[in-house]
């Protein structure tokens, strides 16, 4: 049951999760925005909070996509929903709502403890995203993939406001470099636009892989509403654009002398060329398979460029 568990929550997402948002942090927003923010800004408590509120609401979200998805997964995915199999419906219900609930209170508490109890509506709106995601956007073309791209590449701005609001109430950010703060502002917004193209991907990817049981169980995805080839078109132009904003994202790095990361992308480039061939390539279910492996890849690359930004900003 235990290993059940960690496959019902997608134990490596989480980890990726973690990652980026901890990496935002301490590699990226605290050294761009210079030594005036050392020992300031959200305290570990407060971080652990936010922390926990993202990946327990994306943990929510992933068991009542699971408890919706259990007929069409008989056909995608034969016994590898443990709904039903190794957990009740009932106990999914229980653990959804635990884990969805805590999100949002541990969201909520960080909210309050930075004097920003309106914002606390952010995580419950999140919660909510992702419980009609799960019951109706994500049978609706393009809708349900547009939700979740936008909530991947929230987690990276959540990280970066919070970090603000902590600096406002010790009035540091009165003293951050401008320059800096632009900067910085600019960096996240790089890494939210790209968070958002890479998961569009890999939806579009997901609901041709699971065309199938989609169309089996009534679940009208993009796929299954306007077929595989044109899924496979819309795959392609997302590819394509990611290819493009890699491109643009290189220009800004080459204006800021940011020359590591410059280099280093010409990495992500050549992971979005892959992805596009073998999505010209694909014609079978284990294409796509393998395809998103591909672009899980993308994603961890992505991610793991935030430790070369810690040394462009303190060289």
């Amino acid at each position: 049951m235990v290993k059940s568990f960690f496959k019902l929550i997608r134990w490596p997402n989480l980890i990726i999760i973690l990652m980026s948002m901890s990496f935002l942090l301490w590699l990226v927003i605290r050294p761009g925005l210079g030594p005036v923010v050392k020992n300031n800004g959200l305290t570990l408590p407060e971080f652990i909070l936010l922390a926990i509120s993202i990946v327990f609401t994306a943990i929510g979200g992933y068991i009542i996509n699971d408890i919706k998805d259990i007929s069409a997964d008989k056909i995608n995915k034969p016994g590898k929903n443990s709904i039903g199999i190794v957990f009740t419906v009932n106990q999914a219900y229980a653990l959804y709502a635990f884990f969805a609930v805590t999100g949002v209170a541990s969201g909520t508490a960080v909210s309050i403890m930075l004097h920003k109890i309106d914002f606390s509506l952010i995580f419950l709106l999140t919660a909510g995203l992702l419980w009609f995601y799960a019951t109706a956007y994500k049978c609706q073309p393009v809708t349900g993939n547009l939700v979740v791209a936008f909530l991947s590449a929230l987690s990276f701005g959540l990280v970066f406001l919070y970090e603000l609001f902590a600096l406002q109430m010790e009035d540091i950010h009165m003293k951050i470099d401008p320059v800096a703060l632009q900067i910085v502002y600019s960096v996240v917004l790089i890494y939210m636009i790209f968070a958002f193209l890479v998961s569009l991907l890999r939806e579009v990817i997901k609901d041709i892989e699971d065309e199938e049981g989609d169309e089996k169980t009534g679940c009208g995805t993009f796929a299954v509403v306007y077929g595989n080839h044109k899924a496979k078109i819309l795959a392609l132009v997302v590819g394509i654009i990611g290819l493009l904003a890699s491109f643009g994202f290189q220009w800004l790095f080459f204006q800021k002398e940011f020359f590591i990361l410059f280099f280093y992308f010409i990495l992500i480039d050549i992971l979005f060329a892959l992805v596009i061939i073998k999505i010209i390539q694909a014609k079978e279910k284990l294409h796509f398979t393998k395809l998103s492996v591909f672009v899980k890849l993308l994603m961890l690359a992505g991610i793991l460029s935030m430790v070369l930004f810690y040394f462009e900003f303190v060289r």
